[in-house]
């Protein structure tokens, strides 16, 4: 438990500094995620039907849209090798 205070009080006496409250951070990225995937819905034509909407911060949202689709992970206990073979190609 020491190694972890150790390197905890690395960390917030650098020059990285927290957030006055997690607790209201939590509460921006959430309304942002709804403000992204409004605007994003109505201004952003989606050339796939299955897609990604990754909220990295209050500021930034990102969309992804998979090459082939939705992922089938159902494959990954029924067969790994051909779950491999078709993620990684």
């Amino acid at each position: 438990m020491d190694k972890f205070y150790e390197i905890m009080g690395e960390f917030y006496s650098s020059d990285v500094k927290k957030h006055a409250s997690p607790t209201k951070r939590l509460i921006q990225q959430k309304d942002a995620a709804f403000r992204h995937k409004e605007f994003l819905s109505r201004k952003i034509h989606s050339t796939q039907e299955y897609q990604l909407t990754y909220v990295a911060s209050p500021n930034k949202t990102y969309v992804i849209e998979p090459k082939g689709g939705e992922i089938d992970y159902d494959m990954a206990f029924k067969n790994p090798l051909k779950f491999y073979d078709n993620v990684m190609n």
